[in-house]
């Protein structure tokens, strides 16, 4: 499982309907090239399954790396 967060390609070319911070899981489709063969994986919800979309694949994250984020934006913004 992984966290959603957009990097620039996902922002100006959102092939999904996926918000910051939504939880995905990365699977492989029959027929289809391997999760990050060039850079992008297809994505399903985590509860039901459903298939979502195509992503990139910098625009995942672990759950520790996305809190750790949270963390930095954070701070960022206590001290301005």
């Amino acid at each position: 499982m992984y966290v959603y967060h957009p990097n620039l390609l996902d922002m100006v070319d959102a092939r999904t309907n996926l918000k910051s911070g939504d939880m995905v899981r990365v699977i492989n489709l029959y027929g289809c090239p391997p999760a990050n063969t060039m850079g992008h994986c297809y994505v399903s919800d985590v509860t039901t399954g459903e298939f979502i979309g195509m992503v990139s694949t910098n625009s995942l994250h672990t759950k520790q790396e996305y809190i750790e984020y949270l963390k930095r934006e954070i701070a960022k913004r206590e001290c301005a």
